[in-house]
């Protein structure tokens, strides 16, 4: 990257129809895993065949002096698309071309809650996302104040920041926000 391009980063929630991820209660999941490179494509394949979906992505501005500005949306998730949808239509989900494998959820209602959770984070969030590839262990906690307040998760304290993990057990994979200690206060779930 140029040395003297100036960043911005902040995280999306790309679903369709719009305001899926507003009432995640009552949906049943599927969790897509897509060939590289394919998330977009695949979102608007599964809108296309009116299949309810989301998956997150975050979104980096890059201004370059002189030269404009350039924007990407880059996959938080690697691959995972998230589909509200019944087993059976696996099969038109796997015609598209560009999945790997699907996950059959176990447990719908801890997705369920994970990605509302994920939700919240992304969409408060206006600095960086980092995704971590393991599940961290700790505390599950909620925050009461701020702008995260009730997002729930696990907590690392990292010198004077507090760093928010959400994680998404059915993955293996967590989804991290740094905070100012004094920003939230924290209980126990």
């Amino acid at each position: 990257m140029n040395a003297s391009a100036r960043v911005t980063v902040s995280g999306v929630v790309e679903e369709w129809p719009a305001g899926l991820t507003s009432d995640l209660s009552s949906q049943h999941w599927l969790v897509v895993h897509a060939y590289p490179r394919q998330d977009k494509k695949l979102l608007a394949d599964l809108q296309f065949r009116h299949l309810p979906c989301c998956a997150f992505f975050e979104r980096r501005i890059r201004v370059y002096p002189g030269k404009g500005k350039q924007e990407s949306l880059v996959p938080l998730l690697g691959g995972y698309v998230f589909v509200a949808a019944e087993r059976e239509l696996k099969s038109v989900i796997f015609d598209t071309g560009r999945v790997v494998r699907i996950i059959d959820v176990t447990q719908p209602r801890t997705l369920t809650e994970d990605l509302a959770n994920l939700c919240r984070l992304i969409t408060a969030s206006s600095g960086p996302i980092k995704v971590k590839p393991e599940i961290v262990p700790g505390r599950r906690i909620t925050i009461l104040r701020g702008v995260f307040s009730g997002c729930s998760g696990v907590v690392a304290k990292r010198q004077n920041q507090v760093e928010l993990i959400v994680n998404l057990e059915l993955l293996g994979h967590s989804v991290s926000v740094a905070l100012p200690a004094e920003f939230a206060e924290l209980i126990e779930a």
